[in-house]
């Protein structure tokens, strides 16, 4: 503490000497980092949480049995300490470390195995379920057709865990990162309702108990959410932060003049035209860096002019991705010529996205549609933000000039917008997909048939088959590109571009460290205090 009290003093000498000082230094002082973090959460339950701003909260207020390394986003041990994989890649033990609750509980392999529960039980509906499906019986469980005592998951007495899985899966350590995989404290979610109760409020600020760097203080929603240091974090004395701050924004310039006026440490994004002139400035606070995210349109296959797949190329065909990415995202972004981005643990994805106007109105001609005659009208669904719409507006133009096909663009608030996705009540609809771990799967997963968030509604047996043979197949990789290969052929998807992000950090906050998928734990920031 005595640390951050020099600190403040010197902040506020400063402050008498070159007038009010601002709120980043106060929080600085305070070791509070003040973060903007997107749309308001929607929920602080690990198994209801599907956004990147819940997730940005739920990695400081719990922890897994491995965890993402920062820098290079592999696995590392977290509450297991080790794990042994028998010779044939189903039965995986890990050991934990001694940790605790919050409310000074010990954390038992039996928290692992009721959270694994928890999540598959289909009267809770967790749209995050198939994160598990590599257990033994979890699909089945998820629907309702296997008992949960039957489930590849066991506690071996209080610090050790049995998984048991349906086949081989090499990036199983990079899945239990995600924050669905995070323990549960049984005897915190059974006091304050049922386990499948969505509207449990064992997350309140008053009720929760976890396990991670930092603790829940409060939630005002649509202001702020303050998390503070967990002093029984099995690795308290490296974490240098007392608190951190995560305040919503809905729209990016207010966010951006937040940062002006010296009101947060970070933003979560930033407007492309004032992303113009920051890079002309050269200003040192921008940064632009890439990120595991594939943008792309969803095709709903039930419709039946979108069922036939000549239609569907015809639509990605006559694209030209390169001028969206030029004149709208200010060459942030790159085309998208696959589904998975670059760079994804050494994937290489098939290069099986095209345009080519020819044959795109040759193969609207082949379905019936010459020039567009006798088409019907279609509806895209997005929702606000600063890129869909302007994206959205030059591919309507596209496919009216290029192909004689009418778009009517519907913007939706979020709500809505999630509620008519998940019903399937669109034609066309927008999907900025972040992966929730570094492998191809988190991205091909989507499309399986069973997938929770496979929103097109497509079925292909070769592609699941693919898919599970993957993990036996000696070439993992090529089988993974084989499958997206057909993905592609098939194009139930539509992708426009990938991702990066562009935001604005106070050049004093040391430990953020760009990575793909955008996370920066608490727990491994500081602020310089260092004179310049």
């Amino acid at each position: 503490m005595m640390r951050w009290t020099a600190v403040l003093i010197c902040l506020l000498l400063s402050a008498c000497g070159g007038g009010r000082e601002k709120p980043v230094d106060t929080a600085m002082g305070e070791g509070r980092l003040i973060r903007g973090n997107g749309k308001e959460p929607e929920s602080l339950d690990p198994h209801l949480a599907s956004s990147v701003s819940a997730g940005n909260v739920l990695v400081n207020l719990f922890e897994g049995l491995t965890r993402l390394n920062p820098e290079s986003l592999e696995p590392e041990a977290a509450m297991a300490e080790s794990w042994t994989v028998s010779e044939d890649g189903l039965v995986w033990e890990f050991q934990l470390r001694t940790a605790s609750w919050s409310d000074g509980q010990a954390l038992t392999a039996e928290d692992f195995a009721f959270a694994f529960r928890r999540l598959l039980h289909p009267d809770l509906g967790a749209s995050y379920a198939f994160m598990l499906f590599p257990l033994k019986g979890a699909e089945a469980r998820s629907k309702g057709e296997l008992e949960e005592d039957e489930l590849g998951v066991k506690a071996l007495g209080e610090k050790r865990l049995q998984l048991t899985l349906e086949q081989p899966t090499a990036h199983l350590p990079s899945l239990l990162a995600h924050w669905t995989a995070f323990p549960l404290p049984q005897h915190v979610v059974e006091k304050h309702g049922s386990v499948s109760e969505r509207d449990n409020p064992w997350t309140r600020p008053e009720n929760i108990v976890s396990n991670g760097a930092f603790l829940l203080e409060s939630w005002e929603p649509e202001n702020r959410i303050v998390v503070k240091k967990n002093e029984a974090y099995w690795q308290a004395d490296t974490v240098e932060l007392l608190f951190g701050e995560f305040r919503p924004y809905g729209d990016a310039g207010a966010e951006e003049r937040a940062f002006r006026s010296g009101e947060i440490h970070v933003t979560y994004t930033l407007p492309r035209h004032r992303l113009r002139y920051y890079r002309d400035q050269q200003a040192p606070e921008l940064r632009v860096d890439p990120y595991l995210e594939s943008v792309a349109y969803i095709y709903n296959v039930n419709q039946e002019v979108l069922q036939d797949v000549r239609v569907r190329q015809a639509l990605s065909l006559a694209l030209d991705r390169g001028a969206v990415t030029r004149q709208v995202l200010y060459d942030v972004r790159e085309p998208a010529t696959s589904y998975v981005p670059p760079g994804c643990a050494g994937y290489k994805p098939p290069a099986g996205v095209s345009e080519n106007l020819t044959r795109a109105r040759e193969l609207l001609d082949e379905a019936g549609y010459p020039g567009g005659k006798g088409f019907p009208e279609l509806e895209l669904i997005f929702p606000s933000g600063q890129d869909t719409v302007r994206v959205a507006e030059v591919l309507q133009q596209l496919w009216q000039q290029r192909l004689g096909i009418r778009v009517t663009l519907s913007n939706l608030e979020r709500k809505l917008y999630f509620e008519k996705r998940k019903k399937g009540e669109f034609d066309l609809c927008y999907l900025g997909w972040v992966g929730d771990y570094p492998d191809p799967r988190t991205f091909l997963d989507l499309w399986r048939s069973s997938g929770g968030n496979n929103l097109a509604g497509w079925v292909n047996a070769d592609y699941d088959r693919l898919l599970n043979e993957s993990e036996r197949s000696e070439d993992r990789m090529a089988t993974l590109a084989e499958a997206e290969r057909l993905l592609l052929e098939e194009l139930p998807v539509l992708p426009l571009y990938f991702g990066a992000t562009q935001y604005l950090k106070d050049t004093r906050v040391q430990g953020w460290t760009p990575n793909l998928l955008d996370q920066h734990p608490l727990r491994v920031l500081r602020f310089q205090t260092d004179s310049p």
